[in-house]
């Protein structure tokens, strides 16, 4: 049997992999292999492995095969075939010696393949001093480039940080950058890819979410921000989202212990806008609010996910359809995955009362999403509502100011690190605000200077339900995500009762109530505006609302008790 050789191919960046390197190192040990009778392994390749910082032993193919060499399941006599010594490390010489000998004392014979050099235990110590003095001439040639690349890449962030527009390799897709001749200055504009940008956050206001972005991108063959990309991915929308870049914003940042830490202040209008701040930050709020939720279907089938209750057990509800009609009916989750539920073994119909809701929509409370009357909207809330808002907003500029400054004083990494994150945390809920206030400040200006014209909810409601009759699949998920999120905006919470198959809404807490029968006639309407907000929370706590369900069940009962 002939003896083994391995093959080990090393290449440190995805530059270099657009060269030919991996296919001459192969070739090189291919060529080996056969002159000397040898058995090839070839499978041993670290592609974008750092041989300076170790990364290649850490967690690559190399570390790996130090480990069969170290337990016995390499059999001592076999080849180990490299290019040149400093494919196999470039850290410090005593680092680098140390992995050289201790595959040497195994058994294992290293060849480089540029000058037909063999290296094995049996050799004279001349050896090892040529080893030294090559993988120490490696070292310091990486160590120089290291520090070249340190030394340029900290005069790029300083220029960024100091507002000169520069080439960044990793600009999003986007941004086109443009090298002004002559200069290091860049030109950035915005090309194709900002329209889809535009439409990922008009989606999302919607509410609809990443996966079904990602989803419709694909449907509608929308071009991937980079050219490699075949197709829109759930993590590919999240990012964009995320990112303040499609605001103009620029954040700079260091590479700190592996972790990327932001330097300095974010820079505004850096970049080119593809959207407005309005509605970047009213995502974020959005998104911030929205708890994970399970599949949505085609059409959106659930407008009232996350707010739908068991009477019997206060577990949520989960939607099936009927295999008789195309009806669909509500049943307790808790029974059906656990049987837990003490309340019987019935099903509420879903189809009647999400009839029943929007008919009575109206009733309910006219949202802002949906179309806004003069009687739901009052002026002096509005006033209220804002100054509540730039109250919140001078609080959280003093609590990042004073996180910033503790930051300043903190006398280890670690401590700086966390009033860092703590830092940037404070200034996305100031940035949200910010947005809110605007919003506010923007609706009390409409009513001031009547300058939009105010349409009745149910007008809205009944064209959108409208084109559900006769929309594509696109274009009713779209429309009754945005009806579902605004409902979420006023409606509390639904509970039902399997036992005496009834539904009952709560309108801004517990401030209105209202009782529907299976049929999704109504009931029974209970008004309790004059209930003090403490009260109303209290209930809404005992029951299991969110933080979030709470907040804007509080906006809410404000609005109706101005109204009123």
């Amino acid at each position: 049997m002939p003896t083994k050789a391995y093959s080990y191919i090393r290449i440190s960046t995805k530059e270099q992999r657009k060269g030919r390197g991996e296919e001459r190192q192969l070739e090189a040990a291919q060529a080996y292999a056969a002159q000397h009778g040898l058995d090839l392994d070839d499978s041993l390749r670290d592609l974008g492995k750092s041989g300076y910082h170790g990364d290649h032993v850490k967690s690559g193919a190399l570390g790996r095969f130090i480990d069969l060499v170290a337990t016995g399941q390499i059999a001592v006599g076999s080849y180990l075939l490299v290019e040149n010594l400093d494919r196999l490390s470039r850290q410090t010489p005593i680092d680098a010696q140390a992995q050289f000998i201790a595959l040497l004392q195994a058994g294992i014979k290293i060849v480089t393949l540029t000058d037909g050099q063999v290296y094995d235990c049996g050799r004279d110590f001349t050896q090892m001093i040529i080893s030294l003095t090559i993988m120490s001439r490696g070292h310091e040639e990486s160590a120089r480039k290291s520090y070249n690349s340190k030394k340029n890449a900290d005069a790029l962030r300083k220029d960024m940080i100091a507002g000169l527009p520069r080439f960044l390799p990793q600009c999003v897709g986007w941004i086109d950058q443009i090298r002004i001749q002559g200069s290091k200055d860049c030109k950035f504009t915005l090309n194709e890819h900002a329209k889809t940008v535009q439409k990922i956050f008009e989606l999302a206001d919607q509410g609809v979410g990443p996966l079904k972005i990602a989803r419709l991108l694909n449907e509608a063959n929308t071009a991937p921000l980079k050219a490699s990309s075949s197709k829109w991915w759930e993590t590919t929308v999240i990012r964009i989202l995320k990112n303040e870049t499609a605001i103009g914003t620029l954040q700079v940042h260091d590479t700190v212990d592996g972790k990327l830490v932001p330097m300095g202040e974010p820079i505004p209008k850096y970049y080119p806008a593809a959207v407005s701040e309005e509605i970047f930050w009213r995502v974020q709020r959005n998104r911030s609010q929205v708890a994970r939720t399970g599949r949505k279907g085609l059409k959106y089938a659930n407008l009232f996910q996350m707010i739908t209750r068991c009477v019997h057990c206060h577990g949520g509800l989960g939607l099936v359809r009927s295999t008789r009609n195309d009806f669909q009916y509500y049943r307790c989750k808790t029974r059906y995955e656990d049987k837990t539920c003490p309340g019987p073994k019935k099903m509420f119909p879903y189809t009647n009362l999400e009839n029943s809701i929007l008919d009575h929509v109206t009733d309910f409370y006219l949202d802002s999403k949906l179309g806004v009357t003069k009687t739901s909207v009052q002026r002096d809330v509005l006033v209220e509502e804002a100054q509540g808002v730039d109250d919140d907003l001078l609080d959280l500029e003093k609590r990042r100011k004073n996180a910033m400054s503790m930051a300043e004083l903190a006398d280890d990494d670690q401590t700086r690190l966390e009033f860092i994150a703590r830092i940037r945390h404070l200034r996305g809920q100031i940035e949200q605000l910010k947005a809110k206030s605007n919003e506010l400040r923007a609706a009390i200006g409409s009513i001031d200077d009547q300058a939009s014209k105010l349409h009745d909810v149910s007008e809205t409601i009944a064209a959108e339900r409208a084109l559900w009759k006769t929309g594509t699949d696109e274009e009713i998920f779209v429309s009754r995500s945005k009806v579902a999120q605004s409902i979420k905006r006023f409606v509390s919470q639904i509970q039902v009762d399997f036992a005496l198959q009834t539904a009952t809404i709560y309108v801004a807490g517990y401030t209105r109530i209202y009782l529907f029968d299976r049929a999704g006639t109504r009931i029974i309407t209970l008004n309790n505006i004059e209930q003090p907000w403490d009260e109303i929370r209290e209930m809404l706590i005992i029951d299991g609302a969110t933080e979030s369900q709470i907040t804007v069940a509080k906006e809410a009962h404000s609005r109706l008790r101005a109204a009123a």
